[in-house]
């Protein structure tokens, strides 16, 4: 509970800061490397912030049960695992872009 509420409180602070609305979400449905959704124009704290704001948008009440970082050909990408109205679920964000910045 306590991450969640950490979370928010990051949450709250960019959706002041002028940064937040640069981040824009592309490419696939993040079903799959593939189809990873691209996170571009974001810092750490924004790409993180701009992903779980993605999943509190498409899957309402959702509970994240692991983050990993992953590396597939040449790219690295945040995949989050949660169950969302009962049943498990994987997304895939292509974070290349703004990882260690």
């Amino acid at each position: 509970m306590m991450p969640r509420l950490a979370l928010l409180a990051v949450l709250a602070l960019l959706v002041v800061t002028p940064l937040f609305a640069e981040v824009t979400l592309a490419g696939g449905d993040g079903s799959s490397f593939e189809k990873a959704i691209l996170v571009q124009g974001a810092t750490e704290p924004t790409g993180v912030a701009a992903e779980y704001a993605y999943l509190d948008k498409h899957y309402p009440g959702y509970a994240v049960t692991k983050q990993s970082l992953l590396n597939h050909k040449d790219r690295l990408y945040d995949a989050l695992d949660f169950t969302w109205e009962g049943k498990p679920h994987r997304i895939y964000f292509d974070i290349t872009e703004f990882f260690g910045k």
